[in-house]
C-alpha cells in the first residue's frame, strides 16, 4: 500500500476524501466544478457531536470516530518524529501557538451554500476568469481539505473517507517539508530548503532504519548513464556559484540535483560524521552569506576538494541506498478523545473560518463578506454566552483586522493582551492599531510621539518579542516608531533591532532603519556594521544608494536627524 501524503504543517490529507458534488440527484450534473472553502449558512445539527483531542504543539477539533481520529493523531506524532532524525528541530519552525486542525469524515462533512456563491458570484468572475454570467454548468463544492497559514499559527480543514483510513500508511508531503524549513527564522538558504524536500521525499518511512532510495540525477538519461559506467562525465555547478545563487537559473534540474546531492554527501558515512559540520553550515548560511572560509571552517576542506567528492560520490549514489536509525522513538501518552466544550468548537472552528477569509479575499472578493459573517457567527456564539478567554478574544480581533475593520477589533485585541494571550498576531496588530490612533495625535513638538505614546504602542510587544515565531512586522514597527518619537534609545534598547536584523538577515529595509536608527542615537560603530551588512544584502540600487548615503552623513548623524 503506498503511503498518503499529508500536506500540511502537521496534518491535512490529500485524496482522502471524493470530493463530490453536492447538487440535487435530480439535477444535471455540472460541466466544472468550482472547489471552495466550506460556506455554511447554518451550523450543522445532524452529524457526530464534536470531539476534541490534544498532543503538544497540535489540537483536534473531530467529527470522525474516536478510533479515525487517534490513527491520525499517532500517525502525526511518529511523523514528526521520525522528520525529527532527518532535520533537527532548530532547523524546523517554531511556533508558540498550538497548529489546529478540524476533521470531517465523509457522511458529516459541511457543505457549499450553492445559491448563496452563485448569487454573489453572478456579476463577478469564476476562479478560471471566466464573467460568471457566461459560465454555464459551473458547481461548488467545499474542499477535501484545506491548509492555511497565518504569520503565526496554522489551521487545517479535511474530510476523511473512514472506512479504509484505520489501515492507512501516512507520509509528510513536500508541502510540508518546504513549510517546516522555510518557516524557520532566520529562513535557511533555498539550496538548503530544496535539496532537503528532495532527500525527504526519497524516504521511506515504515522501515527501520529510514531508507532513501537512489539519487535520481538531472535526468533519467543521465540516471542511467551513470548507473551503467561509474566514469561517465558529470558537470556540477561550482561550489560559490552554487552557495551564492537565490534558486534555480537556467538549469534548474542541475541546481536542484546538486543540492540534493550535497546534502546526501553530506549525511552519509558510517555513523555520519559530517553531519554536525552540515547542520553548523546550514545555520550559519542562514544568517551570514555563504563563503569558502566559512564553508571551510565546517567541513574543513574547501570547495575543490569537496566538488571532487561530492562528484566521486555520485556514481554511488545514483546505485546505493542511504540509511538513517531513528534510534528508540518516545511513546505517545495515552489518548483520549472527549467531548469537545463550546469554547474549543468557537475558537478552534472559527480560527479557521476566519483564515478562509484570506483564501478567498484574492480570488472571490465578492464573497468576503460571507465568509467573514460565518466566522463570526461561529466566533460569537461562545462569546454571547459569556466566554471570555484571551485566546478566543485575539481570534476575534484577528478576523475583524481580517475583515477590514479595524474599529471593531480594537476592543477584543485589548482585552486578549490583557489577559496574557500567547499570540504573536495578535500583540502586533494591537501594537498597529495603537500606533495609528497615536500618528493621528502626536504629543511631542514637530509630529513627534512622546515617550509615553511610544511606550503605549509598543507595550503589547513586550511578552510577543519572546514568543515564536518572529515577526518582521514587530521589529519594522518597532523602528518605525522609534524614529518618530522623541526619547533618546541605548544601546540595550536597540539591541531588539539587532536580534531582529539577526532574524530577518537579507531584509534590506530593516537594516537600514537599525543602521539609521543607530546612527542617530551616535552609535556609529554599531551603525557602520549595519551598513556593510546592508550593502551586501541591500541588491536593489535604490537601496544601495540609500545606504551609501548614510555611510556619508554617519559623522554629522549624532545628533537627532529627520526620520527616514
Amino acid at each position: 500500500m503506498s503511503p498518503l501524503r499529508l500536506p500540511l504543517c502537521l496534518l491535512a490529507i490529500a485524496g482522502l476524501a471524493a470530493g463530490r458534488g453536492q447538487a440535487a440527484e435530480d439535477a444535471p450534473a455540472p460541466d466544472r466544478f468550482v472547489e471552495l472553502p466550506p460556506l455554511m449558512v447554518a451550523e450543522q445539527v445532524n452529524g457526530p457531536p464534536w470531539r476534541y483531542v490534544e498532543i503538544p504543539g497540535l489540537e483536534v477539533l473531530s467529527r470522525c470516530r474516536d478510533g479515525t481520529t487517534l490513527h491520525l493523531v499517532e500517525e502525526m506524532y511518529r511523523l514528526q518524529q521520525l522528520l525529527a532524525v532527518m532535520l533537527p528541530p532548530d532547523l524546523q519552525a517554531k511556533r508558540a501557538v498550538p497548529d489546529t486542525a478540524v476533521l470531517y469524515s465523509e457522511e458529516s462533512k459541511p457543505v457549499v451554500a450553492q445559491e448563496v456563491v452563485a448569487d454573489l458570484l453572478r456579476d463577478g468572475k469564476d476562479a478560471g476568469g471566466e464573467s460568471r454570467r457566461s459560465s454555464r454548468g459551473v458547481g461548488y463544492r467545499s474542499m477535501p481539505n484545506l491548509r492555511l497559514t497565518d504569520r503565526d499559527a496554522t489551521s487545517a480543514f479535511f474530510i476523511l473517507e473512514e472506512g479504509g483510513f484505520a489501515q492507512a500508511q501516512l507520509a509528510l508531503t513536500p508541502d510540508y517539508i518546504r513549510y517546516a524549513i522555510k518557516s524557520r527564522t532566520p529562513s535557511p538558504p533555498a539550496w538548503f530548503v530544496e535539496g532537503f524536500v528532495d532527500l525527504y521525499d526519497a524516504g521511506d518511512f515504515e522501515r527501520n532504519p529510514i531508507t532513501l532510495s537512489p539519487v535520481e540525477w538531472v535526468s533519467a538519461a543521465e540516471t542511467k548513464n551513470l548507473k551503467r559506467d561509474p566514469d561517465y562525465p558529470r558537470s556540477l555547478l561550482p561550489l560559490a556559484e552554487f552557495f551564492s545563487s537565490p534558486g534555480p537559473g537556467a538549469d534548474a534540474a542541475l541546481w536542484r540535483g546538486q543540492a540534493a546531492l550535497f546534502l546526501r554527501w553530506a549525511m552519509e558515512g558510517d555513523d555520519h560524521p559530517r553531519q554536525p559540520a552540515l547542520w553548523k553550515f546550514v545555520a550559519r548560511a542562514s544568517a551570514e552569506p555563504v563563503t569558502e572560509e566559512v564553508f571551510r571552517e565546517c567541513f574543513g576542506l574547501g570547495y575543490v576538494d569537496a566538488q571532487e567528492r561530492m562528484s566521486d560520490y555520485l556514481s554511488n549514489a545514483v546505485l546505493g541506498t542511504l540509511r538513517l536509525k531513528p534510534g528508540k522513538l518516545a511513546a505517545l501518552p495515552r489518548l483520549t478523545p472527549r467531548p469537545a466544550t463550546d469554547l474549543e468548537i468557537a475558537r478552534i472552528k472559527g480560527d479557521l473560518e476566519r483564515l478562509e477569509i484570506g483564501w478567498v479575499k484574492p480570488r472571490f472578493p465578492q464573497l468576503v463578506p460571507k465568509y467573514a459573517e460565518q466566522a463570526r457567527r461561529t466566533l460569537m456564539r461562545a462569546y454571547d454566552k459569556g466566554e471570555r478567554d484571551p485566546r478566543l478574544q485575539a481570534v476575534i480581533g484577528l478576523c475583524e483586522c481580517d475583515a477590514g475593520n479595524d474599529a471593531g477589533a480594537r476592543k477584543f485585541l485589548e482585552a486578549a493582551v490583557q489577559g496574557g494571550v500567547v499570540r504573536p498576531r495578535a500583540s502586533y496588530e494591537l501594537a498597529r492599531l495603537r500606533y495609528a490612533e497615536a500618528q493621528k495625535a502626536p504629543d511631542a513638538p514637530g509630529g513627534r510621539l512622546s515617550a509615553a505614546q511610544a511606550t503605549s504602542v509598543l507595550q503589547p510587544l513586550v511578552t510577543a518579542w519572546r514568543q515564536p515565531p518572529a515577526l518582521l512586522e514587530m521589529y519594522a514597527l518597532t523602528a518605525d516608531v522609534w524614529a518618530r518619537s522623541v526619547p533618546a534609545f541605548t544601546r540595550k534598547n536597540l539591541a531588539m533591532l539587532d536580534e531582529g536584523v539577526a532574524y530577518f538577515p537579507r531584509n534590506a529595509p530593516l537594516i537600514y532603519q537599525a543602521a539609521w536608527l543607530n546612527a542617530r542615537q551616535g552609535f556609529k560603530p554599531e551603525a557602520e556594521a549595519l551598513i556593510v551588512r546592508g550593502l551586501k544584502v541591500g541588491t536593489d540600487p535604490a537601496f544601495q544608494t540609500r545606504f551609501e548615503q548614510l555611510r556619508v552623513n554617519l559623522a554629522a548623524m549624532a545628533q537627532p536627524a529627520a526620520a527616514p
